[in-house]
């Protein structure tokens, strides 16, 4: 029932997604930590400052507002460029159900604001397919990233990301790589005349870890201690969505193919971005979830047997509880 719902694009889905992510937020928020207090990164920090100055629960405001308006977002993204061979609302979905899986995801933290930032990095390298003018395009796609990193140290990698679609979606070009690096590099100069400005660089050099580098691996946590049910459920619907993928994958036209491997690179790279975080914490793995949810997407929509769908589908929600649950 659900997922014909959201297949068919069925307005309900505007009151459900809403709804859905508030209940969660409010059982979220029931723990003591509301917003992740430690991070490097200059830009997280000045937002950090102004959060911690109002009230817990205008916080939870904010977050919940924020997770409405990506998945909202994604959604027209994906729906725009049509990355999937049939418009719906299954993106919609599956990016609310997987923004709420961990309890965690859900408080103040540094991949919260950088997945808004991402879903325009997509939107950006959709646009470069066929543009007439890609130029403005990559180099709004270098200054994303850039900006990205300045939130959260890992985002980038996702420079490989850039690298690897502009050679899916375009012929090769020197002048996308120079004005690609530009973008990137462009708000850590900024970043360097402010901390020159206010004659503080041996603060910018301690904020990127130069004085030990090593800092930022950490491969400790990659497998996501204490949430053994919730790998397993998701491993096994990503295998038979890879499966479905590959089975289909020359039945689509080109350019849903192009953007299908821009989301698979996507998710390797967020994959590989989780050992370079200089903690173990739960957050990072929300980096994760905007591949993850359009992947899937693509599984239930091609999938013919409406009851094998929901009953996966209900599976991966009962996932969800038990996370909640065990608290």
């Amino acid at each position: 029932m659900i997922i014909r719902l959201f297949k068919d694009s069925h307005p309900a889905a505007f009151v459900i997604v809403p709804a859905f992510i508030a209940l969660f937020m409010v059982l979220a928020w029931q723990g003591p930590e509301v917003y992740v207090v430690w991070n490097p990164m200059p830009l997280y920090n000045l937002l950090l400052a102004a959060v911690e100055r109002i009230p817990e629960w205008l916080t939870g405001f904010l977050v919940t507002g924020l997770l409405i308006s990506q998945v909202f977002h994604l959604n027209h993204i994906v729906r725009k460029h049509e990355v999937l061979y049939k418009n719906s609302f299954l993106p919609m979905l599956f990016f609310m159900v997987f923004l709420v899986i961990i309890p965690q995801f859900m408080i103040f933290h540094p991949v919260l604001l950088v997945n808004s930032i991402l879903i325009f990095l997509l939107d950006k390298l959709f646009r470069i397919y066929k543009s007439p003018s890609p130029l403005p395009l990559v180099f709004d796609t270098g200054f994303l990233i850039g900006v990205a990193t300045l939130i959260y140290l890992p985002s980038i990698s996702l420079f490989l990301l850039f690298v690897v679609s502009i050679l899916i979606l375009k012929t090769f070009s020197w002048r996308d790589w120079i004005i690609g690096l530009f973008g990137l590099v462009l708000p850590f100069f900024f970043t360097f005349v402010y901390y020159l400005w206010v004659n503080d660089l041996e603060e910018m050099r301690t904020i990127f870890f130069l004085d030990d580098i090593t800092r930022i691996i950490d491969t400790s946590g990659i497998a996501l201690q204490g949430y053994r049910i919730t790998i397993g459920v998701v491993a096994v619907v990503m295998l038979l969505t890879l499966y479905r993928i590959r089975q289909n994958f020359y039945k689509n036209a080109t350019r849903i193919r192009n953007f299908q491997q821009v989301i698979f690179i996507y998710l390797i790279v967020a994959l590989l971005s989780l050992a370079f975080t200089g903690s173990v914490a739960v957050y990072r793995f929300a980096i994760l979830t905007i591949p993850i949810s359009i992947m899937i997407s693509y599984y239930f929509l091609a999938g013919k047997k409406a009851w094998w769908n929901e009953v996966l589908f209900w599976i991966l929600i009962a996932a969800v509880v038990v996370n909640y649950v065990r608290g």
